[in-house]
């Protein structure tokens, strides 16, 4: 059977139709794209901003550190409005929230102040979990740099902190659970506070060995002083 003219028409049309249908589709999905892209930026710059607080704030320098952590927050909002918005999941956005948490604990841990909660940091619950575990290894940088310089007191302030995050991680025993790499993080930190604990310990015993022997020398220069007035 030969096709009418207006079947042909027809066809050529509902051609065109689809043809506008795929375009725009493929409009959208680039649009979607670039936004994912954007978002990914941001959450990766907020990661690294978070990461150079960090080293900030092992060098002493608390008020830089704060200036880099409030532009991360503000990028990782801007990246969790462009996921909202195009309905996208942005991969890096996961791993900055963990290291901005990671990196606003042990902020405050330092200026002497309590733990933030999730809802301050604007970070979701299970990288708030995950940032405060890796908060141990930081302390433990801390804990290693005090006793180089002689400040054992110091060094076992850092190490209770070690301990009290630990001790109330493994208590929430369902979060270890369900929160995928916190368990594996714990078992880190159970190593990194026993090695510390060890560190400590040798250089409390040192200390006392040094007492000790001072005191000693001390007495022979008062013996000798003694038997030198009695001749």
């Amino acid at each position: 059977m030969v096709a009418t003219y207006s079947e042909e028409a027809s066809g050529a049309e509902r051609g065109e139709s689809l043809a506008r249908i795929v375009e725009e589709i493929a409009e959208r999905l680039r649009e979607v794209e670039e936004a994912r892209d954007e978002a990914q930026e941001l959450a990766r710059r907020a990661r690294v901003l978070s990461k150079t607080a960090i080293l900030l704030i092992h060098g002493g320098d608390l008020e830089t550190a704060e200036g880099r952590l409030l532009e991360a927050r503000r990028m990782m909002m801007a990246s969790e409005a462009i996921s909202r918005s195009r309905w996208i999941r942005v991969e890096e956005l996961s791993s900055a929230q963990e290291e901005h948490a990671e990196a606003v604990i042990l902020l405050n841990l330092m200026r002497g102040e309590d733990f933030p909660n999730p809802e301050e940091l604007g970070v979701e619950p299970g990288r708030y979990l995950l940032g405060l575990a890796d908060v141990i290894g930081e302390l433990r940088r801390e804990a290693v740099e005090a006793l180089r310089i002689g400040d054992l007191s110091r060094a076992e302030e850092m190490l209770r902190l070690m301990e009290h995050i630990y001790l109330t991680l493994t208590s929430a025993e369902e979060a270890s659970v369900l929160l995928r790499g916190l368990r594996r993080k714990l078992d880190v930190a159970r190593s990194l506070i026993e090695g510390t604990r060890g560190q400590i310990a040798e250089e409390r015993g040192r200390m006392r060995l040094l007492e000790a022997l001072r005191k000693l020398e001390d007495q022979r220069k008062s013996s000798s002083i003694s038997l030198e007035e009695a001749s």
